[in-house]
């Protein structure tokens, strides 16, 4: 019965909490989401091929033999999340930028383990 009685006050602070939401907050949240996937169309184009360039000109000094091979594994590891990223740079926005860098994470984690 105390487990009820918890569940259901629980159930009554969250349906006020939530009364509480005010077209001001979802019109500010809507703005905010609207920045934010402005912001990546204008910007992570060029960020990935900033970094894609980066990472051609790394290769090309690591194969001069000058840069040691864990850099060069840690290296890769971070390219597999960024290309994670940068593989749809148009397709990142609020809706999907979460899940996106999850895969990116898993990239890093899963070229981590391979060395």
């Amino acid at each position: 019965m105390l487990k009820s009685l918890a569940l259901a006050g629980a159930l009554a602070l969250a349906l006020a909490s939530l009364a509480g939401c005010s077209s001001t907050n979802q019109n500010a949240l809507s703005a905010d989401i609207a920045t934010f996937n402005a912001q990546v169309a204008n910007s992570l184009p060029a960020a990935c091929a900033l970094l894609a360039a980066a990472d051609a000109s790394f290769h090309m000094i690591a194969a001069a033999g000058k840069i040691p091979g864990a850099d060069v594994s840690a290296e890769s590891a971070a390219m597999a999340g960024v290309n994670a990223i940068c593989a749809n740079p148009t397709g990142l926005n609020a809706a999907t930028a979460l899940q996106t860098l999850a895969s990116a994470y898993v990239a890093v984690v899963a070229a981590g383990k391979s060395d």
